[in-house]
């Protein structure tokens, strides 16, 4: 597949132009570290498009992304899903809108329903973890959660979440037709959902707009992304570059865009074939998991994440992430119970070798159940708007309990949140906020 921007910044760097232009390197990083890459590193000149305004090598490269996930537009980003999220929620809501939504989305979504003034009816998922905010969106949840919420314009929901669990996206988007509304789909984690031995994106299987994170699954430079749209949706090109540039940075990176190109032609080329391999060696690893006693995974799930529950060995989850560092492994996040560990083809078959003899060497202690808190849904009282901007007072969190929360806070897993800006903290949320090493917090004074 051809690279039309890798293509531009190598003719470029290889020209010996002088570069009276931004950055101000020019192209001679004095580091050694930098010094190869930084020729590539550009902003606007002639010729090298603009990527809110793309219509030369930036477009180019988006219409063979678009190709490869089979959607009816693809724009690239450089500042990652979060973009995204920004991009899908302003190109389909308005101020005042409500959005029937997922209590395991990231802070993001919180993040932007603030800045854009919209209200949110929660969905909890199936409980797969401790602090039930991880796990699946039923349809029949959704269904419950349009009688609650009849004047919801959109539904959104993140899959796959942090832990690796997946909901029915198909089963979701025929809700959200019955009702006349999009679905818009986080999928930061699963870019490469497009490819391997089945075809599970969320564009594949019904949704009308997703975001994917390219940098967690494929070989890009971080916070490279990209937002798509389903074929017939009525969100334009031109829709998504406005209203991205009204968060996104007016100085992109070349150097991620380069990347994302890049990576159109390891997709065309090698992509299938790679995580219909991965796949195979992650169902090998799993085996060998519940050989040593951890349970296995139930419901949809990645089939390229490995999630760990430390206390099926009776360990915690920064025990279990000790040992694995003792074998020379760093995972992608340790938790009170979970353990995470991302994959990649990229990962060489050593890799896969050493993380098995780590598994091997796992000594199962007595298992028992330790007490937790269970997640419910605190009462919300207040916009998250009015609430993130309200005058606020910072109080210890053995004296918040009763006050409304002036900012979002998470817990476990990473970015999900505990307390929502505008809901009450009551004893639940005060305890696993607590438990999870928060000190203070942020309220309504």
């Amino acid at each position: 597949m051809d690279t039309p921007i890798y293509d531009f910044l190598k003719q470029y760097s290889e020209s010996g132009t002088v570069r009276f232009h931004m950055p101000g390197h020019k192209g001679r990083c004095p580091h050694p570290a930098l010094s190869a890459i930084s020729a590539y590193d550009l902003t606007e000149i002639e010729g090298a498009d603009s990527l809110f305004e793309a219509d030369g090598i930036i477009e180019q490269a988006e219409r063979n992304a678009s190709v490869l996930f089979r959607t009816q537009e693809t724009m690239f980003l450089t500042g990652g899903s979060t973009l995204g999220i920004q991009t899908m929620l302003s190109s389909v809501l308005h101020p005042g809108d409500a959005v029937i939504a997922a209590r395991n989305a990231h802070r993001a979504f919180i993040n932007t329903c603030a800045l854009l003034d919209l209200s949110v009816c929660w969905v909890l998922p199936n409980s797969r973890d401790a602090f039930g905010v991880s796990g699946a969106i039923s349809p029949e949840s959704l269904e419950a959660a349009f009688a609650q919420c009849p004047d919801a314009k959109a539904v959104y929901v993140t899959s796959p979440d942090y832990m690796g669990w997946m909901s029915d996206i198909e089963a979701l988007s025929a809700v959200c037709r019955r009702h006349g509304v999009p679905l818009l789909v986080d999928n930061a984690h699963g870019a490469h959902l497009a490819f391997g031995t089945k075809n599970r994106h969320p564009i594949a299987l019904g949704a009308s707009m997703c975001c994917d994170s390219a940098h967690k699954t494929l070989p890009v430079f971080t916070g490279g992304a990209y937002v798509h749209t389903a074929p017939g949706f009525f969100v334009t090109k031109q829709e998504m570059r406005k209203n991205a540039s009204l968060f996104g940075s007016t100085s992109p990176s070349y150097l991620i865009m380069m990347s994302l190109d890049l990576c159109n032609d390891y997709l065309e080329r090698h992509a299938n074939a790679d995580f219909a391999a991965l796949e195979k060696k992650v169902r090998s690893v799993r085996e060998a998991c519940a050989e040593a006693g951890f349970l296995p995974q139930e419901g949809i799930c990645d089939d390229t994440k490995i999630t760990l529950d430390a206390s099926h060995v009776g360990m915690s989850g920064g025990e279990l992430a000790d040992h694995f560092r003792s074998h020379g492994i760093e995972c992608e996040y340790a938790g009170e119970r979970h353990v995470v560990f991302m994959v990649s083809p990229q990962n060489p078959d050593s890799d896969f070798e050493c993380f098995l003899s780590a598994v091997r060497a796992v000594q199962k202690r007595f298992v028992h159940t330790a007490e937790t808190v269970c997640f419910a849904l605190p009462a919300a009282v207040m916009a998250p708007r009015t609430a993130m901007f309200s005058k606020k007072e910072c109080v210890p969190i053995e004296s918040a309990v009763g006050r409304i929360a002036a900012e979002t806070r998470i817990s476990c897993p990473p970015g999900v949140p505990v307390i929502v800006a505008g809901e009450k903290i009551d004893d639940t949320t005060q305890k696993i906020l607590k438990n999870s090493g928060v000190s203070s917090i942020n309220v309504v004074k």
